[in-house]
């Protein structure tokens, strides 16, 4: 089954039909793509980066910086 709620104030307020108290629940914030950027926090890289500092600021710099790191021998 599935519950649909929103969050308000940290708290997910459920609508409709609620689980029964104690109930363990997984909550997956839902895409929204009718407006202009398409959020999907859903995905499991989505956060991994914000810590790095060996990274340069322009994501296709670091995009193509990791694929240079990834793609050289372990020797080198």
């Amino acid at each position: 089954m599935t519950y649909r709620g929103v969050v308000s104030n940290g708290v997910v307020v459920l609508k409709g039909e609620k689980p029964v108290e104690g109930t363990v629940v997984d909550v997956t914030p839902v895409v929204i793509s009718g407006e202009k950027r398409v959020i999907s926090t859903t995905h499991p890289a989505i956060g991994i980066w914000k810590d790095r500092t060996d990274l340069p600021d322009d994501p296709v710099a670091a995009s193509v910086l990791l694929r240079q790191r990834l793609m050289r021998r372990s020797h080198e």
